[in-house]
């Protein structure tokens, strides 16, 4: 779906236009620079839009909207329609996830020179076996992996990026969502947890169970997913990955490097 159609089924121009005049009578305005999600798709992006989305002072972006692969103009109008969002239900600031945009960092910054971002990154082990699964192919989903978190790292020195594990988001989540709110200048909000209470509808008009998370029923199991209380996902790789993508994983040196890198193992003795 491209971004106008996003905007058009998404965004209530009429109903939220009142609401902003409202918002913007009473005093509210937008004080905050935006915050942008990135990293390698199925690591985690979505869950950390759920919980920031849930905050009492952020309005998060109900779609991947790409906004970076378009021209300056549509891109300066499309933020334009989300700082009146963000007025219209009383927040401050925004969020935006499209986990793509790792690639296209600079583009953020030459628009919001202010705007944080977020770099989640996830154990490729098991993002390789979850892409696996919507590409139906270890390799591509392996090599995904690694392209977008080599564009990531490009970045790690920059005061205003933010390098987050999804283990410790999910494992230590008192610990981490409180260092989150830190970096983005936010007060920490012990209701972000219960994002849950709130469906929503990003990749499917339904929350329902589907019968597999392969690519036919797979964007209706990640929303069904996005909607389920904070759980622990790692660790799906040990059950998963057979013997010879565990020897391709280990075969590719770079990935094998990354891996080590990010804390998940010593070595390719697992």
């Amino acid at each position: 779906m491209g971004l106008t159609a996003n905007i058009l089924e998404n965004e209530n121009f009429f109903a939220d236009s009142w609401k902003y005049i409202r918002q913007r009578l009473r005093g509210h305005r937008i004080e905050a620079a935006p915050i942008f999600i990135v990293g390698c798709g199925h690591s985690g992006t979505s869950v950390l839009l759920r919980l920031l989305g849930a905050h009492s002072k952020i309005y998060a972006v109900p779609y991947e909207s790409k906004v970076f692969r378009y021209p300056e103009l549509k891109q300066r109008l499309t933020m334009k329609i989300w700082n009146r969002n963000a007025v219209a239900r009383g927040k401050h600031r925004w969020v935006e996830k499209t986990p793509i945009h790792v690639r296209m960092i600079d583009r953020v910054w030459a628009i919001y020179p202010d705007a944080r971002v977020l770099f989640i990154v996830r154990d490729g082990r098991d993002v390789a076996v979850s892409l696996r699964k919507r590409f139906d192919s270890f390799e591509l989903g392996l090599r995904r992996w690694i392209d977008d978190n080599r564009q990531g790292l490009n970045w790690s020195h920059d005061p205003r990026f933010m390098r987050v594990r999804y283990e410790d988001l999910v494992k230590h989540y008192d610990e981490t969502m409180p260092r989150i709110c830190e970096f983005i200048g936010e007060p920490f909000e012990e209701g972000l947890i219960a994002y849950h209470d709130n469906p929503a509808y990003d990749l499917s008009r339904e929350v329902r169970s589907p019968e597999s998370e392969w690519r036919k029923d797979h964007a209706e199991y990640r929303t069904w997913q996005m909607n389920q209380k904070l759980f622990d996902g790692s660790g799906k790789w040990i059950k998963e990955m057979t013997e010879t993508e565990k020897a391709a994983f280990k075969a590719d040196r770079e990935a094998m490097q990354m891996l080590i890198d990010f804390g998940y193992v010593t070595d390719s003795t697992w």
